[in-house]
């Protein structure tokens, strides 16, 4: 810190507000920015501050008055101290004192003898009653005694001087006592100046008599010159005063008409610089236009007419219109302004204030907000018709045909998405504009006079209006059309969409608008949520119908239900896949939406209803999948077909193992057929059960029609499956039965012994056993349900064929027991009740063995059988877990 500053020396020592002050001392700052304080007498004179040296400043006082300190603060010093004073003193202002302000020539009052008096007397008479007023304090105020003494004054030189007034005014305390002495003293003195008078005289006799000798002298001297010069001396003094009048002006005409000139410049100067402000202001005006700084213009403006409005000279009259005029054109140039879109609101409001202040003819609110509701609507029709004219540049012939068969992107097309989010912020940009303009204009602070109350209905019919355009362009733009894109795609575009409609009605909401304006959005949104959903749903339906072109017929996995190709697991794939394209981009809702899937609503039935269409599309396709075959499949003219079809997949390791796309693309369509069946059979006890899961994972509401709708058709093209399967492959092989049973068409001897059933019986074993090859290697533990169908038939032809026979004599009797019953034993592990009962009828209908030796021969017989076909046997009643 440095020495504190001292003030050694001012010069002038004294002066009115405003003089201008050298300051001198020792420490007075380092430089400009040291100094931060100057006060004089108690006034804060920084502003006025120049700060020279360190030992020199110079200011001006301010409106101080009587004596005081000059303190300077510094910053490297602090505050300071004075060794001198300035005194502060207020003047009144004279008609020849300068001055900043104008001051009224109005002549002061001229005494009796042609003198004007510099200042008002302050001359008081003594009190007339001879009285003492000291410590005498007035109890009445002056407003009390003007309502006691109306018109009246206390004051003894006033021509309305009330005794009253006086004597409350100064001798409110004085007793009645002491007020009657005074009256004796008034009087006495009264008396005293009449005999005063005649004493005058007395004592100034000889005075008086020497200014009578005087007044005959004159009278004398006066009648002498008349006798000499006449009566009239004047009409000669009158000539030489007119002469010397004449000469005077002959001397003094350039002189004088100089100063008439100078007189007139003066007057016009004066006059110039007393209304200066009204001389320059359409300069000014043109000059602040220029600038574009309206409130000058309307400031001064104002000002000029409160000044001059009711004026009656000409040449103020010839400026003030020039001035209207440039303010009519100033008006038409802030309309147009004002109208000229786009603007900042903010800009828009400024004009309409200016418009106000200028008094404008019309409501400039109004316009502004009608102005911006057809900018808004003329701004979302010129963003469709753009984004339309980009598409259809971007959209070659192929591209128009593919757009035209739904082929193409259509509503998920980038220009679309971008037509969304531009209008989108187009509505939210401008409303988010014209809603708080309007509001304002309600409220009053734009409007000159009170809003009309049919304006509210007015603006509310504006706001719906656009937003119903706007609805009604975003449902053209993002609600029609295909949905070929990929999955990506989609998602990217519908979440792009959604969000852009979302971020409109989001500024909407802060802007609390109508419920009216709001509902339309809300449910453009909703819908297209809805929309959406029902795209994916749509692109699942359209996966899984293609599922027929792309099963190759290759087996994934082994199962409990059998062979299993991609099919199921694909169905489930492209289901999740859309549930979860569902839940992630349209499921959750935003700020005051509904909720999308709401228990008895219609999204929630359009998700189960394309669900439904889905299980049941998958359902088709296996369905032709396993019924379509060509004729050159079956060999009808084989006796035993059955044998006749290739095997290509032997088992486990050939279907699903090194055998590959080779042999899946040779598989017989009987094979084909089981494997849809076993596709069914899964998809049906385990594809299902995990949609439903998958739906609960998603939150979603569990389809449960749909479901059992899909598990009935299954469970109906399993039965298909096995009739058809059973129609092709087992009537073939009951067909061979009669011909091999009958074949050579030789009797045996009734006392014949017996040693071997019929071939007829081995060739039903062989066909059984290539049949359950063929459905074990395909369905697995799941292929009892065919050999079993298969059995059953036969074993209903044999009853037949024997029932049919005539009763057989002993060797034969013999022979068709022992083919009932190794036929018995051979399809034990698949027959059915009926199958059982058909076998118990035909062996009921044949005599029993009569000798134990029969008997014997019947059991050795049989285990020679199980002996010789143990292979056989083992093959035909395997099953997958001893496969």
């Amino acid at each position: 810190m440095g020495p504190p500053p001292v003030v050694t020396g001012i010069s002038p020592k004294e002066g009115p507000p405003g003089t201008r002050v050298t300051i001198r001392g020792e420490f007075l700052g380092t430089t400009a920015t040291d100094l931060i304080g100057l006060k004089i007498c108690g006034c804060e004179c920084l502003l006025s501050a120049e700060w020279k040296s360190k030992n020199k400043i110079v200011a001006r006082s301010g409106p101080c008055k009587g004596r005081g300190d000059i303190i300077v603060t510094t910053k490297s010093g602090g505050e300071g101290t004075s060794t001198v004073q300035f005194r502060g003193y207020h003047e009144s202002i004279g008609p020849v004192k300068e001055s900043a302000v104008w001051v009224e020539e109005a002549a002061p009052p001229s005494l009796p003898w042609g003198r004007r008096p510099m200042s008002p007397t302050a001359y008081t008479p003594p009190d007339p009653l001879g009285l003492s007023t000291e410590g005498d304090d007035c109890k009445f105020p002056e407003e009390e005694l003007h309502e006691l003494f109306p018109d009246s004054s206390g004051k003894l030189c006033d021509e309305n001087f009330q005794p009253g007034w006086y004597l409350l005014e100064h001798h409110s305390n004085t007793s009645f006592e002491d007020l009657k002495a005074g009256m004796v003293f008034l009087q006495r003195k009264v008396e005293g100046q009449k005999e005063g008078q005649l004493s005058f005289l007395k004592a100034n006799t000889g005075a008086v008599m020497d200014q009578l000798d005087r007044l005959v002298l004159l009278k004398n001297m006066y009648e002498d010159d008349q006798r000499k010069n006449g009566k009239e001396p004047l009409p000669s003094l009158q000539a030489a005063i007119e002469e010397s009048i004449t000469l005077a002006d002959s001397l003094f005409s350039e002189i004088l008409s100089r100063k008439e000139n100078a007189d007139k410049t003066r007057e016009a100067l004066s006059l110039l610089t007393r209304h200066k402000f009204l001389f320059q202001l359409p300069a000014s005006i043109d000059k602040n236009i220029r600038k574009k700084e309206y409130d000058l213009v309307v400031n001064d403006y104002t000002r000029v007419k409160n000044l001059f409005g009711n004026t009656d000279v000409k040449l103020f009259q010839k400026i003030l219109d020039e001035i209207d005029k440039k303010i009519e054109d100033l008006k038409e140039n802030l309309h147009t302004r004002m109208k000229t879109m786009p603007i900042n609101v903010q800009e828009q409001t400024k004009y309409i204030r200016l418009l106000i202040s200028l008094n404008w003819e019309g409501d400039a609110a109004w316009i502004a907000i009608t102005t911006r509701k057809d900018y808004l609507m003329n701004l979302l029709i010129k963003v469709k018709d753009h984004f339309k004219q980009k598409e259809e540049q971007e959209l070659g012939d192929k591209s128009r045909r593919k757009a035209k068969e739904g082929e193409g992107e259509g509503s998920w097309s980038a220009v679309r998405a971008g037509a969304c989010a531009a209008a989108s912020g187009a509505l939210a940009a401008e409303l988010h504009a014209l809603w708080p303009l309007a509001r304002r204009y309600f409220a009053g602070e734009l409007a000159g006079a009170p809003a009309d109350p049919q304006r509210h209905a007015d603006l509310k019919e504006m706001i719906t209006s656009a937003v119903q355009l706007f609805s009604t362009h975003v449902r053209a733009c993002v609600l029609s059309g295909g949905a070929a894109a990929g999955a990506d795609t989609l998602r990217a575009r519908l979440l792009a969409n959604l969000r852009s409609l979302r971020e409109a009605y989001e500024s909407l909401l802060k802007l609390d608008l109508p419920s009216q304006p709001l509902s339309v959005v809300e449910k453009i949104i909703f819908d297209y949520r809805v929309h959406g959903m029902t795209v994916f749903l749509q692109r699942a339906h359209k996966r899984v119908k293609g599922l027929v072109d792309k099963e190759t017929w290759k087996i994934q996995e082994f199962s409990e239900y059998g062979a299993i190709t991609d099919l199921p697991h694909l169905l489930e794939t492209y289901l999740i896949d859309a549930l979860s394209s569902i839940h992630k981009c349209v499921f959750t809702s935003g700020r005051r939406e509904t909720a999308l899937l709401i228990e008895g609503s219609e999204p929630l039935n359009i998700l189960q209803k394309h669900t439904q269409q889905i299980l049941l599309a998958f359902v088709s396709v296996l369905q032709e999948l396993a019924l379509q075959h060509d004729d050159q499949d079956f060999n009808n003219t084989s006796l035993s077909v059955a044998l006749d079809q290739p095997l290509v997949a032997g088992g486990a390791g050939g279907a699903g193992g090194a055998g590959g796309a080779g042999e899946a693309r040779a598989r017989s369509w009987q094979q084909r057929l089981l494997i849809a069946a076993a596709n069914a059979a899964y998809a049906r006890r385990v594809t299902l059960p995990r949609v439903a899961a998958a739906f609960d994972s998603f939150e979603f509401p569990t389809p449960v029609l749909a479901l059992q709708t899909t598990k009935d058709a299954l469970s109906n093209l399993e039965s298909s499956i096995a009739e058809t399967y059973l129609e092709h492959k087992g009537d073939p092989l009951v067909g061979t039965i009669e011909p091999s049973m009958y074949m050579g068409r030789h009797k045996i001897d009734p006392d014949a012994i017996v040693d071997d059933a019929r071939p007829y019986v081995y060739e039903i074993i062989n066909n059984l056993i290539a049949v359950h090859a063929e459905v074990d290697s395909i369905c697995g533990a799941a292929c009892s349900r065919y050999v079993s169908d298969i059995c059953e038939t036969v074993c209903e032809e044999v009853s037949r064929l024997v029932a049919s026979a005539p009763p057989p004599a002993r060797a034969p009797a013999f022979r068709a027991r022992l083919e009932a019953t190794l036929l018995r034993l051979a399809t034990a592990a698949h027959l059915t009740r009926k199958a059982e009962n058909y076998l118990a009828e035909t062996i009921a209908s044949i005599p029993p063995l009569e000798t134990e030796e029969e008997k014997k021969r019947m059991d050795t017989l049989i285990q020679d059988f199980k002996k010789r076909m143990e292979l056989q046997l083992a093959s035909l009643n395997c099953n997958m877990e001893t496969v």
